[in-house]
């Protein structure tokens, strides 16, 4: 973990490193540049809320989207804020019954995706 976040070749690098090269590039990111704080913030904020976004939209549409078997409807907006909002902030505070409120495509795409990315996210905070 040291070689990763100091910026040194590792094993992985030969592996992946076509790919986290190829991600940078696509985002716009020069690896080489340092970030100071303030731009640090900004990008945590916007891909924080890019990721509400997701979950929230998920949340109010999923009646019409694939991956519903149980003919889940809607989520209220003020569940999905809620629910959306809790799993953002890695509190995961729940006020639904799963599978009853909640169809499969918004607990993998959505609900199972942000409990990792908000653990990553508060890893890379630390990191900095």
């Amino acid at each position: 973990m040291k070689k990763v976040f100091s910026g040194e070749k590792h094993p992985l690098t030969q592996v992946f490193g076509w790919l986290e090269r190829g991600i940078y590039r696509f985002c716009g990111i020069d690896s080489r540049e340092e970030m100071n704080w303030k731009k640090y913030l900004i990008s945590l904020l916007w891909f924080n809320l890019f990721g509400f976004v997701i979950v929230f939209a998920l949340q109010l549409t999923q009646a019409w989207l694939p991956l519903n078997p149980a003919n889940v409807g809607n989520a209220s907006w003020h569940l999905a804020l809620n629910t959306a909002v809790s799993f953002i902030t890695n509190t995961n505070w729940q006020s639904y019954s799963g599978e009853n409120t909640m169809s499969y495509l918004t607990q993998m795409v959505g609900l199972g995706v942000q409990n990792f990315l908000s653990a990553a996210t508060a890893f890379g905070v630390l990191m900095a």
